[in-house]
């Protein structure tokens, strides 16, 4: 096996009420600081308790939440331009995907004076970015510890993935706290996304003993929670099993990739803004169909998360009976199905396909995909 390398200069926090570590982790760095946050915070009360809890520490926040339904560039530029002219040295991030993706591309763009074009279009980022803390609150994200994001090139409306910088997110705080507003069905789709980027983890050309250790374990927290959400949605557990399986699927995945399924719900999401975690629940079963025609054992080794032990049953009827439970789930929960459900016109999704195979991340699926083969699966699923 190739040598395995791994170091994290993260501080990390996970469980209910960490959130109130942040004015400690802040006033390490600064007494004003740059705060991201997804706007549908702001009538949950969440926003107006974090900056007093910050305020009681002397330190000032200045408000960025005119967010878009992605982190398109524009709104990247808008962010940055802030971030200049109030010289604030620390980023914060509160919010799903898309805030804190904005936030990275903002901590590396605001110290210099490229334009987040530049950026997307290949002109490397030579300056140290700004401090970095992140408080994610939908319960997943393939690259919450990578240093990398995606942004959507206001131009075409492409998923575009970067690199921001390795190490640049200097602290994570993952409060189940912060997720309590969201409604059953979207946290039940967010863990399904979250359990997408696993697989793909698993099944990655760069996939290691560590990430497995991590992945698996993660796979088993994320199921854990979507039952407890699904036949006890008042249970607090269920928020802090996905909460602890968020944290270990973000460190397996920065030591691995994800795949398919996450560079197609980022391209249909850039360009069509439905919610990412809406497609991905469709996406999800056909993927694991895929999956397990490549690497049938590990598909099938989950196939003990959705019942009882099969062992005399072939890996191929493992595999079949992990992705029929999760029809079922989906059924369960009322979600739709097919792409179509969501009103796509499917020739529109030719370049959707071009969008997703041109991620750098996608060189890691565990065989080569042509964009011919990524529109054959968009069909498959349509």
């Amino acid at each position: 096996m190739p040598d395995f390398h791994y170091a994290i200069n993260t501080e990390c926090y996970i469980g209910p009420d960490t959130l109130f570590k942040l004015p400690f982790l802040a006033g390490k760095y600064t007494d004003r600081a740059l705060l991201i946050a997804d706007p549908n915070l702001a009538e949950l009360e969440i926003l107006e308790k974090i900056q007093a809890t910050l305020q009681g520490r002397s330190i000032e926040t200045i408000l960025f939440d005119e967010l878009g339904k992605t982190a398109d560039v524009q709104t990247v530029e808008n962010g940055t331009e802030l971030a200049r002219g109030s010289r604030a040295p620390l980023v914060i991030a509160i919010g799903g995907i898309r805030a804190l993706h904005c936030a990275k591309a903002v901590a590396c763009l605001a110290p210099g004076t490229r334009s987040a074009l530049s950026w997307i279009d290949g002109e490397p980022i030579t300056e140290e970015p700004l401090r970095l803390i992140l408080m994610p609150t939908t319960l997943r994200d393939p690259f919450l510890l990578s240093g990398e994001c995606i942004l959507t090139d206001s131009r075409n409306s492409a998923a575009v993935h970067v690199v921001a910088a390795k190490g640049i997110e200097k602290a994570i705080i993952i409060d189940p706290n912060l997720s309590q507003k969201m409604s059953q069905k979207m946290k039940a789709a967010s863990i399904l996304d979250g359990m997408m980027s696993v697989a793909e983890g698993l099944v990655s050309t760069k996939a290691n003993f560590y990430a497995d250790l991590l992945l698996n374990k993660a796979m088993v927290l994320y199921v854990e929670a979507l039952n407890t959400i699904i036949e006890r949605p008042d249970d607090p557990t269920g928020l802090e099993s996905a909460c602890n399986a968020q944290f270990l699927a973000a460190l397996g995945l920065a030591t691995t990739s994800p795949g398919l399924g996450t560079a197609l719900t980022y391209a249909i999401n850039s360009r069509w803004q439905i919610p990412k975690a809406n497609i991905a629940t469709v996406v999800l079963p056909y993927l694991l169909e895929e999956l397990a025609t490549i690497q049938v054992e590990k598909i099938a080794h989950l196939h003990f998360l959705f019942g009882e032990e099969k062992r005399e049953e072939t890996a191929d009827q493992k595999a079949a009976f992990v992705i029929e439970s999760l029809r079922t789930v989906l059924g369960v929960l009322k979600i739709p199905s097919r792409l179509k459900d969501f009103e796509l016109n499917l020739e529109y999704l030719v370049q959707t396909a071009e969008f997703a195979r041109a991620m750098s991340f996608l060189s890691f699926h565990p065989r080569n995909i042509t964009v011919d083969e990524i529109f054959d699966f968009i069909k498959k699923i349509y």
